[in-house]
């Protein structure tokens, strides 16, 4: 297996890079306050979010989930695939790990990042 994450190794990383972004994926974890995303990934994320608590969060009124509630589920870990460009977004919820892919064309790195130290 060739799969690199950058910004400190695990077990968990690679397997998320496997399984998202393929063998020879270069992933490489980003802060999400410094990433913008599109409309179309807010609504894929909430209708990824609303599956996820449906079959596994019983009684959670996923019907009721706002799209800041489902951006938030999704942004426990945020990677950047060095090839593909687009970003996988994962929660840890219910003892799993549920990811989503976001394309290069419907996120971006915000432009003022502010004082960096």
């Amino acid at each position: 297996m060739n799969n690199t994450i950058k910004s400190g190794v695990s077990k968990e990383h690679v397997q998320i890079a496997e399984v998202m972004a393929g063998d020879k994926s270069v992933l490489h974890e980003l802060d999400f306050q410094d990433i913008a995303i599109s409309t179309v990934a807010v609504n894929a994320l909430k209708r990824a979010a609303t599956a996820v608590m449906q079959k596994f969060f019983p009684g959670s009124q996923p019907e009721k989930l706002t799209d800041s509630q489902a951006v938030a589920f999704f942004i426990d870990r945020v990677f950047w695939d060095q090839n593909s460009k687009g970003l996988i977004l994962c929660a840890d919820a219910a003892s799993r790990s549920f990811c989503i892919p976001i394309p290069s064309n419907h996120w971006h790195m915000k432009t003022d990042l502010g004082t960096i130290q």
